[in-house]
């Protein structure tokens, strides 16, 4: 992603955002206080087309503007889409075994594919960078205050929303805002789950057939 398309998203995005937030408060202020109780019914409609707008700007935003800051919108994938290793020709090389750190899934592009490499000691598994469940990255975005979980039990954590995934095979072992991430974490958990109500389920990940040769992470990709 080029700097230039970086700014115009962010321009795009922070203007839209006002104007998204701008409508959703104030049809929320028209159905809970209209300011004329002899015009109610008019105050209402307009608060739910204001309303309605807002959320619809909202998600066109997310669609059209995210997109240009690198970021994809928030929306689950299905394990059903999920490439079988077998259709996986196209041999990719990540980069030294070493210059991953143990037991973290780190990001590589390889091609136009964002694959996570988690390495275990010798070993090395690959799986889609975006979790499933609302297309955020495994090992965080790069400087954020949010950071990648180790490796535990063999599962890899989105450190968004808490899903967790067998770095082995893709499962999905837990999804997300699960009883245990929620206390841990007030705001990523308990508060964002409110937000996603309607999508709190994650499937499993997609994932990558991965060798080592000469101690290089070879990856297979699809063709």
């Amino acid at each position: 992603m080029s700097v230039a398309l970086a700014i115009v998203g962010v321009s795009i995005l922070g203007t839209w955002g006002i104007a998204t937030i701008s409508l959703i408060v104030g049809g929320i202020i028209l159905l809970v206080a209209p300011a004329d109780i002899e015009t109610t019914s008019s105050g209402l409609a307009v608060g739910i087309f204001l309303l309605i707008s807002g959320l619809i700007s909202g998600g066109l935003m997310q669609v059209v503007a995210m997109p240009l800051m690198g970021l994809d919108p928030p929306l689950p994938t299905k394990a059903k889409n999920n490439i079988p290793h077998d259709r996986m020709k196209g041999w990719a090389n990540a980069g030294p075994l070493r210059g991953f750190p143990d037991g973290i899934a780190t990001e590589v592009r390889l091609h136009s594919f964002r694959v996570a490499i988690v390495r275990q000691g010798e070993e090395a598994y690959a799986m889609a960078a975006l979790c499933p469940h609302a297309q955020l990255p495994l090992g965080s975005f790069p400087g954020a205050p949010i950071r990648p979980e180790p490796v535990r039990d063999g599962c890899v954590m989105c450190p968004f929303h808490g899903a967790r995934f067998d770095v082995s095979n893709g499962n999905a072992v837990r999804q997300p805002f699960a009883s245990e991430f929620n206390a841990n974490h007030p705001f990523l958990g308990a508060f964002q789950s409110k937000l996603f109500f309607w999508n709190k389920g994650a499937e499993d990940i997609q994932t990558y057939p991965v060798r080592i040769e000469n101690d290089e992470v070879i990856v297979g990709l699809p063709r």
